[in-house]
């Protein structure tokens, strides 16, 4: 069981003021250590023990020349430092690959775009994104969910996170990058080793992707010269490749290969693993998953999980919402300082950076009592900010697809307990893996049953239990 989060997200309120809490350089060190083993683990712990604001050193750092970088669990700091993309430039947490390279240029996503440039790209890619064009995407979502479902076996074993991975990538190619299935889905498993590959600090999955980057590059490049003449309003690929840049020239293949390597994967994947960690969740509760599938069953009375029908169902958005406040995508981000600034009552250096925990803001306990506890009913009490809820970003640098990304949950979800009960397989050991998304890793099995039959809620354990608290008959 996880220890109850002891922090207040807000040093004020706990008497810290607003300045660091400053660690020595050998306290520093093991953080680090403890860090590059177990980041989610070693945040969370650091700001249990020494509050939300933390100032660490790093090994060569000198009086004389201090290297230093913090860390925030605060929504204030956070909502500061979003104020002011100037100043703090969002940086990725991951490894950019070796300069000159194909896997350098495949890290040119959109978190590396700034000012204009920025600016350009997420105007020329928000028409598809908008809510009203999603809206008319609702009942192919539907067909494509149910089509995916049909194909799962009833009564028999078999891998969740492949099937919620399969799930996504279909959705996200018939809807957002032409249907084009044959050339996306070769492309979706590289970029799916890339994700797995990004982190500080590389591993074997980084070498194994870097030998892979040109590959990954050339088969974008192609797919991409053949949308090109072809447009397509609520294609990705088409619309970047049929525009100019901010400057009136043609997208460089760093542009094309950067961003569809970041848009695609980011269409999926944090999809895929928020879909699998709510399964998880509503089958370690089976009362919530039983109310859950009730109100679903009297709003769709057998037809299609459209958002006409679904869109407005209060127990499926606030599921929704505790899985992701719980699991979010994206649990820690980076922001470097531009120059020097405050960051409250801090001094920050020009390119001293942040790392924000958003799994340890989206636990303020003042805000959200019991926060390791899985509650969707806390929702229809509270209505938190972009800045107390960490999960789509907040700002200028909000994700442009939550619209697509949540209307996409909410179908799937809504398909899969329409038509099937859904069981943990017995003995499923369930694990996680922190890259740039926070993924559910080990032997998540699962077991499909027809409606209307028995459901067990078999418990599950591994690692993720950290991060969560479970009902003792979980």
């Amino acid at each position: 069981m996880p220890v109850e989060t002891a922090v207040v997200c807000g040093s004020v309120r706990l008497g810290w003021g607003m300045l660091a809490n400053r660690l020595g350089k050998w306290r520093s060190l093991g953080l680090m250590v403890h860090f590059a083993a177990e980041p989610l683990t070693a945040a969370r712990n650091a700001h249990r023990a020494f509050g939300p604001f933390i100032q660490a050193e790093y090994p060569h750092s000198t009086s004389a020349r201090p290297r230093r970088v913090f860390m925030i669990a605060d929504a204030a700091l956070y909502r500061a430092m979003l104020s002011d993309t100037e100043t703090w430039r969002n940086i990725q947490i991951n490894g950019r690959g070796k300069r000159g390279h194909a896997s350098h240029r495949l890290s040119y996503g959109m978190t590396r775009l700034r000012g204009e440039r920025h600016e350009h790209y997420r105007k020329l890619f928000a028409p598809p994104l908008k809510r009203p064009a999603i809206m008319t995407m609702s009942p192919e979502m539907a067909r494509i969910a149910a089509d995916q479902v049909s194909s799962w076996p009833v009564g028999k074993p078999f891998s969740l996170t492949d099937a919620a991975k399969t799930m996504a990538k279909h959705l996200a190619i018939g809807l957002l990058f032409g249907d084009d299935r044959a050339r996306a889905m070769p492309i979706a498993e590289m970029i799916a080793r890339q994700i797995r590959a990004s982190w500080i600090v590389p591993g074997p999955a980084f070498f194994s992707w870097i030998r892979e980057a040109e590959v990954q590059e050339r088969a974008i490049l192609a797919w991409a010269e053949e949308k090109r003449g072809n447009t397509d309003a609520q294609d990705i690929l088409s619309i970047l490749v049929n525009n100019t840049d901010e400057a009136g020239r043609p997208p460089s293949v760093e542009l094309i290969g950067g961003i569809i390597s970041f848009v695609f994967g980011a269409a999926y994947d944090t999809c895929q693993n928020a879909l699998a960690w709510t399964l998880i969740l509503l089958n370690q509760h089976p009362d919530a998953m039983a109310g859950l599938a009730a109100e679903i069953d009297a709003a769709l009375d057998g037809k299609p999980a459209t958002m006409d029908r679904i869109g407005s169902l209060p127990l499926l958005d606030a599921t929704i919402k505790e899985a992701m406040r719980l699991f979010p995508p994206v649990p820690l981000m980076m922001r470097k300082a531009t120059r020097a600034t405050r960051l409250g009552d801090e001094p920050i250096a020009r390119h001293e950076g942040v790392l924000i925990s958003a799994l340890t803001i989206n636990r303020d306990p003042s805000l959200y009592p019991n926060p390791d506890s899985f509650q969707p009913e806390r929702w229809a009490s509270i209505k938190p900010s972009p800045f107390q809820y960490t999960v789509f970003g907040a700002g200028s640098h909000m994700c442009p697809g939550v619209t697509f990304g949540l209307q996409m949950m909410k179908i799937a979800l809504a398909t899969i307990l329409s038509k099937r009960s859904v069981e943990l397989a017995p003995g499923a050991r369930i694990s996680y893996r922190t890259r740039v998304t926070l993924a559910p890793i080990g032997n998540v099995q699962v077991i499909m049953r027809e409606r209307g039959g028995p459901a067990l809620s078999s418990p599950a354990h591994g690692r993720f239990r950290e991060l969560v608290s479970l009902p003792a008959t979980a």
